[in-house]
């Protein structure tokens, strides 16, 4: 066996290793922290499928959720993938380790635009920091689904994103207002148009 085929097979080894331990501790995070299951419902429910790509080192899995947990492959799922992930080893670990907002606005995610926006408010709860903050909830019993209740440190981001959407919303309602008044103030102005213009004529 060749050198060249050797590393290539231990780089395989190495990279089917690691995403058994990432399977194992992400399906554990989703089915003990409730903060998470809540938020990923609509992943599992639609049984979701993501490609994430490395470019720096170069290599790539899938991810789909299911109701046995996350499950991670090197092979492509059945069904077509929901969004296309491409980022560098390096975000990956500032993402999870550091819990680094930039790394996650930096990722590059093709798809859905609402499903983008909820991968990226799901990455940052899986961040090492927000699951320290609130694995002794994982110790005590699973309420019913309306009794959920998490540390003001992991609903914070949640709250602030609803917040900023509703600001959002409310310019666009006043700008949708204005947008009314110069139409109808056109719309005057083109009828005093016309009307002069039958008078002339």
């Amino acid at each position: 066996m060749s050198d060249a085929q050797q590393r290539k097979d231990q780089t395989h080894l190495l990279l089917t290793m690691t995403l058994i331990v990432l399977e194992t501790v992400f399906s554990f995070i989703l089915k003990h922290d409730r903060v998470v299951a809540l938020q990923a419902k609509k992943f599992v429910d639609q049984k979701i499928a993501i490609k994430i790509n490395s470019y720096i080192p170069y290599f790539d899995f899938y991810v789909q959720f299911s109701d046995h947990g996350i499950l991670f492959d090197e092979k492509a799922p059945e069904k077509a993938v929901d969004l296309d992930v491409r980022t560098t080893l390096m975000d990956l670990i500032k993402i999870f380790i550091f819990g680094n907002r930039r790394s996650i606005k930096g990722m590059r995610i093709d798809g859905d635009i609402v499903l983008k926006d909820e991968f990226r408010d799901l990455l940052s709860l899986f961040s090492l920091p927000k699951l320290l903050s609130d694995w002794k909830h994982w110790l005590s019993e699973a309420p019913n689904d309306q009794d959920i209740t998490a540390s003001k440190k992991r609903i914070a981001p949640l709250l602030e994103k609803i917040d900023q959407q509703r600001s959002k919303i409310n310019t666009l309602q006043v700008e949708v207002k204005q947008y009314k008044n110069r139409i109808k103030r056109i719309e005057r102005r083109q009828k005093r148009i016309n009307l002069i213009f039958t008078m002339i004529t």
